[in-house]
């Protein structure tokens, strides 16, 4: 994996919020969907919003957006798309071969700036009072390949109800 690089994921109390629900209420597969919001000048991407979509595999150890479910929210959310998440329930805390494959093709091939977030298990109890604390307590990491760097792990910035 490369070094960090200094652009950072600021991620909304909102989309906070929707990945930690969607995740404790599919806790058994990998829960996923789409980050919108913006990419600012710097490259920093600025996640306003997250939109659970169905996992066509129903696997707890892999994901599938529906081609359709993804055509759908570029319409409803057109240019803003800037990110995917999903779920590791059994508790894997980095990318496996399979995520930094399709980062890899996304992000370098297909030349798409998305960000990628993945957020470990185990989701129960403890992960669920985590969520209500900081969602940075609970596993959360973020991840952008580039083709002059590689993979890299990105900084994550949670935005707090003090903030504008």
């Amino acid at each position: 994996m490369g070094k960090q690089i200094s652009t950072q994921a600021i991620l909304s109390i909102e989309a906070q919020k929707a990945m930690s629900i969607d995740v404790q209420q599919r806790k058994r597969i990998e829960a996923c969907g789409i980050l919108t919001g913006h990419i600012d000048e710097q490259g920093n991407w600025h996640i306003k919003q997250a939109h659970p979509l169905r996992n066509i595999y129903a696997s707890p150890v892999y994901f599938e957006f529906a081609p359709e479910d993804l055509l759908t929210l570029e319409l409803a959310y057109p240019g803003q798309i800037i990110g995917v998440y999903h779920s590791h329930p059994g508790g894997f805390a980095v990318a496996s071969s399979t995520d930094r494959q399709n980062m890899q093709r996304v992000n370098q091939e297909q030349q798409i700036p998305w960000v990628w977030f993945i957020l470990s298990g185990p989701f129960d109890e403890q992960f669920a009072r985590q969520c209500r604390e900081n969602l940075a307590q609970a596993s959360l990491i973020a991840y952008y390949h580039s083709a002059r760097a590689g993979l890299q792990q990105i900084p994550i910035c949670l935005e707090t109800a003090n903030e504008n």
